[in-house]
């Protein structure tokens, strides 16, 4: 090899090496993940919380924002006319019924009653939600508490958007800071998240999720 093919390798290799080093420094190695104001409905009552799941790449580097609203709304029937029936006439048999140390008479007997149809008309009908004890519960782990704090006098109460101060939401990073060490683990660790809004009475929930995170760019 002469002394000038030494220079030319030695220059194509620092080209490359340059180019190549260029290229590792403008790539995007993370990326972002931005839901802002995505909505979830579920319906619930006394005995069963409306559930809500929200998933989070196991890729996560760290949140940037982590907040929801809560709407409390009618509860909704797929039927019209408020679920009247229609009207419908019934008949009874006249039968002797006399009920002494376990006789019935005239024994045997029977009722009967005329064939009949109830009629539902198609629509909507709307039901107030009437809900009070309401509470936020994540992973098992009842936010109530702490998320009360945030906006006191803005808790959930009923019908409406809560809380009820303008762009606000209630900011579950802000919650967990004030939580044990667990129990944050359990709220801000990646993967299929469960949310439950548990309350007395009968009630249509929305959570609108405010949620931003970096993520490794794989």
């Amino acid at each position: 090899m002469t002394y000038d093919s030494a220079l030319n390798k030695i220059a194509e290799r620092i080209a490359d090496r340059t180019a190549e080093s260029r290229q590792d420094q403008l790539q995007r190695r993370n990326q972002v993940v931005d839901i802002y104001g995505m909505e979830f409905t579920r319906q619930g009552d006394t005995n069963h919380p409306a559930v809500f799941y929200i998933s989070v790449s196991p890729d996560l580097i760290y949140y940037e924002r982590f907040e929801f609203k809560i709407i409390i709304q009618p509860f909704a029937m797929s039927i019209g006319s408020g679920g009247a029936t229609g009207s419908t006439a019934i008949r009874v048999n006249e039968t002797d019924l006399v009920v002494n140390q376990n006789t019935v008479s005239p024994n045997p007997h029977k009722h009967t009653t005329q064939p009949h149809n109830h009629s539902l008309d198609a629509g909507v009908s709307l039901f107030t939600s009437s809900v009070s004890d309401f509470e936020i519960w994540i992973e098992g782990i009842n936010l109530t508490p702490y998320l009360k704090a945030q906006y006191a006098g803005s808790w959930v109460d009923g019908e409406g958007v809560f809380p009820t101060k303008g762009l606000s939401n209630y900011d579950l990073l802000k919650a967990v800071g004030f939580m044990p060490t667990w129990q944050q683990g359990a709220i801000l660790a990646p993967g299929y998240k469960k949310v439950e809004l548990k309350g007395t009475g009968v009630f249509n929930a929305t959570l609108v999720n405010y949620l931003k995170y970096s993520h490794v760019n794989r």
